[in-house]
């Protein structure tokens, strides 16, 4: 059996500690791009849900992008895109008077407040 000398150990040993100082930096800064990224795509994706909901139509896919990476609260604004109805669906049209398309006389009432004689 190889006896090691003190020195050598202590040579081994400072070679070990700067290894695992170096490696622990290493894996920090890969958390970090990680959670980095990971964010990013998280807001790609609620940025994504605010353009089908047509949310914020004055704002293009990047500026939204932008306004969601300066969010307080991520959780709360994902939620209230998600329970947001959505913006681009058109009830009825401009030309369109109340009454119109009524096939009763009860339907007619209760759209006007006229009765049909």
């Amino acid at each position: 059996m190889n006896k090691i000398s003190s020195r050598d150990a202590t040579t081994l040993l400072k070679q070990a500690g700067a290894a695992i100082r170096s490696l622990t930096k290493e894996r920090d800064e890969l958390r970090e791009k990680v959670a980095a990224k990971e964010k990013t795509e998280r807001i790609t994706k609620i940025a994504r849900e605010m353009e089908d909901k047509g949310l914020q139509p004055d704002l293009d896919f990047n500026e939204k992008i932008a306004a969601l990476h300066k969010a307080d609260n991520l959780n709360v604004t994902e939620e209230a895109i998600k329970l947001a109805a959505p913006q681009n669906r058109i009830l009825g049209h401009l030309t369109e008077q109340p009454g119109e398309g009524a096939s009763t006389a009860f339907e007619q009432f209760i759209l006007t407040g006229e009765s049909v004689e």
